[in-house]
């Protein structure tokens, strides 16, 4: 009986090893996964030489005079420097305000009167930490989609708030809003984390890195009264330049 239960006892630890073995090798495959997926959503950044050619070309426009050419490439040089972020992937609030700002820049001398944008951030959001690039694919679907469908002048607030360890920004049009179908649609996708190619790709890119990043429980919500505009809001948890590196190694050991 002796003999019986020490071999029983090697069963067992060799089947918990084992266990041990198979559980280690799905952690390094999901986080393996989860960077790839992370890498390829980032993938839009542009290569840092197209920043240096943009810096040369608002050189020559301010020896020029000309401007409106100055301030765009200024602005489109700071968008591809905010971008690419040395390859850090999360970047303050502050930073992605200004990347979100130099876009709206652009798009101000290309819509002139058409256009106009609000940008207010209380200071405490500014030195929070997010997922970088989520508010200017926001912007820009309320741009192509909401304002450039209006006959009117279109109004684009950007504005943010903190409650708890839990902050909201939020991207406010004055656009013909979505039709009441289409809203329940993109709002039911959104809340199971699908992903489409398309119309609607933006949106659906910031919500699904936001939640490879920090978790189901975070991510884009849809807000929309149809004839009046959209609200495009994104859930984020609140994190300090010393969680960073933290939520970093959550993420590559696959959360």
């Amino acid at each position: 009986m002796l003999a019986h239960i020490h071999m029983l006892l090697d069963e067992q630890e060799t089947y918990i090893a084992q266990l041990q073995d198979e559980k280690e090798r799905v952690r390094v495959e999901q986080q393996l996964k989860r960077r790839a997926e992370l890498k390829a959503l980032q993938a839009q950044i542009n290569p840092h030489f197209l920043y240096n050619t943009l810096d040369s070309i608002r050189w020559k426009a301010e020896r020029a005079g000309a401007q409106d050419i100055s301030r765009m490439t200024t602005a489109l040089a700071t968008l591809f420097r905010i971008g690419l972020s040395r390859g850090r992937e999360i970047i303050s609030v502050e930073q992605e305000a200004q990347h979100v700002g130099s876009y709206l820049q652009i798009q101000k001398l290309r819509y002139g009167g058409k256009l106009s944008y609000t940008v207010e951030l209380l200071p405490d959001i500014l030195q929070l930490y997010t997922v970088k690039l989520i508010l200017q694919p926001l912007v820009e679907n309320a741009i192509y989609h909401g304002i450039k469908e209006s006959e009117a002048p279109g109004l684009i607030a950007i504005s943010g708030r903190r409650s708890g360890s839990v902050m909201e920004l939020r991207v406010t049009d004055n656009g013909p809003g979505i039709p009441p179908e289409r809203l329940a649609m993109l709002q039911a996708d959104l809340a199971r984390g699908l992903s489409v190619s398309g119309e609607g790709y933006g949106i659906f890119n910031v919500n699904e890195r936001i939640r490879l990043y920090f978790g189901a429980e975070y991510g884009l919500m849809l807000e929309s009264e149809y004839g009046r505009g959209t609200v495009a809001a994104v859930r984020l948890p609140c994190i300090t330049q010393d969680e960073v590196e933290q939520y970093v190694s959550l993420t590559d050991s696959g959360r």
